[in-house]
This record gives structure tokens, C-alpha cells and sequence, in this order.
């Protein structure tokens, strides 16, 4: 009798294989991002810019190639030059390279308004400076929105999908884009927002408040202009 597995034991065993290349895949998909390339030197492979890297992820930048990340949990935005990168929860680690730190003002993790706040139109209530009076202060309707430092926020979705960009403290036509599952820096497509202004970006249900800084000068970090739903 010639020996060597059974039918039914070779069906058993590619079933255990394709069962774990799944898994691995599924983990690999939802790996969730630690950084964002903000800048990456033309030669590098494997990452590109607006791209979301995990921990763990290694890229090597050779003698001579920069890389610049921001990480969504700690604002830590890096500026690599050469090297071997290994990216960390909120810093890497660089082998034989330089890698130079800052800390910015930052909101990497996902935001959207209740459901309250996502349905305010013009009026905004924003926080009151304290009180000098001895009596509770009655509680703010919604903090300030969050304070963009550029003209051209980044959004990401999770899917692609349609965005409306509409100015609720003044009238201005809405801007509306269908985006893909990356960030889009929308200053790159023509989209230029006004200092001091304030805005409803809306998703699907969600929808998150932000305003202008009035003394943008256009430029500024990617991740401190980031927008993530």
C-alpha cells in the first residue's frame, strides 16, 4: 500500500492553511495606523506620502533618504534622515540615522459631534472665560471647535466616500468631494478655506466642527491639519 496522507487528511490540512493565511490577512488588515507619512524622498520603497503605517512597520531609508511621520497618539511629528525605521506606538526607532522631533498641536484619533452638535446651524455656543461670581456657571451647549492651522484641512475617511464642507458662522457655497479611504490634503486639490472661519465637515451621519486659525499662512504640519472620521 503506497504510503502518504488520505484524501480526507490533504482536504483537512489545505483547510488549516487557507483558515491561517485568512487570519493573517484580516490581522494585517486591521492593523491599526500608529503614523502618518507626512513626506517621504523620492526612492523609498514601500511607503508613500499620506499613507498609514503600523507599529512595527520597518522602512529603510538607505545613507541618503529622508521620511517624515506624525504619530496620531502622541503628536510627535519626526523628520528622518537614513537609516532603518522601525515605527513605534507614539516614536520610532531609527538605526543609523538622524531623526529630529517635535511635538505639535494634533487630533490623530478619529472625531465627529453628537448627533446635538452635528445638527447646529450659524449659532454656536463656545466656552465663556471663568467667572468671577461665586454662582455654578450653567454648563457650554459644545466646547470651541477644534482649531485647524491652515487653509486646507487633510481628510481621511474610512471608506471612500462624499464629504460636505459647509461655513456655519457665515454664508459661503459648500464645497462637496468624493474622497478615497486616504488622506487628501484638500489645499493640493484648490481647496482653500477662510482664516477665522468655521466649518461642518459631514460624513455619511458623522460630521466634525472645526475652525480657521485667523492667522493661517496656508502652510502647516499635515497631522496638525488632519481631520480623521
Amino acid at each position: 500500500m503506497r504510503g502518504g496522507l488520505g484524501s480526507a487528511a490533504r482536504i483537512a490540512m489545505a483547510a488549516t492553511v487557507l483558515a491561517g493565511l485568512a487570519a493573517h490577512g484580516a490581522g494585517a488588515q486591521s492593523a491599526a495606523p500608529a503614523a502618518l507619512v507626512e513626506d517621504v524622498s523620492p526612492g523609498v520603497t514601500g511607503v508613500e506620502a499620506f499613507d498609514y503605517v503600523p507599529a512595527g512597520k520597518e522602512i529603510q531609508l538607505g545613507s541618503a533618504g529622508k521620511l517624515v511621520l506624525g504619530y496620531l497618539a502622541s503628536c510627535v511629528e519626526e523628520t528622518i534622515l537614513g537609516g532603518a525605521v522601525t515605527v513605534g506606538a507614539e516614536q520610532s526607532t531609527v538605526a543609523g540615522g538622524s531623526v529630529e522631533r517635535k511635538t505639535i498641536a494634533c487630533a490623530g484619533q478619529p472625531m465627529q459631534l453628537t448627533a446635538e452638535q452635528s445638527g447646529m446651524s450659524g449659532g454656536l455656543a463656545f466656552r465663556r472665560p471663568p467667572s468671577t461670581s461665586t454662582a455654578p456657571a450653567p454648563a457650554p451647549a459644545t466646547d470651541r471647535p477644534r482649531l485647524i492651522p491652515g487653509t486646507g484641512p487633510v481628510i481621511s475617511l474610512p471608506k471612500p466616500g462624499r464629504v460636505t464642507i459647509s461655513r456655519v458662522d457665515a454664508k459661503a457655497p459648500p464645497v462637496t468631494l468624493d474622497l478615497p479611504a486616504k488622506p487628501v490634503d484638500l489645499g493640493k486639490r484648490g481647496v482653500q478655506l477662510a482664516p477665522g472661519g468655521t466649518y461642518r465637515a459631514s460624513y455619511g451621519a458623522s460630521a466634525v466642527l472645526f475652525e480657521v486659525d485667523a492667522r493661517s499662512t496656508g502652510e502647516s504640519s499635515p497631522l496638525a491639519r488632519l481631520i480623521r472620521f
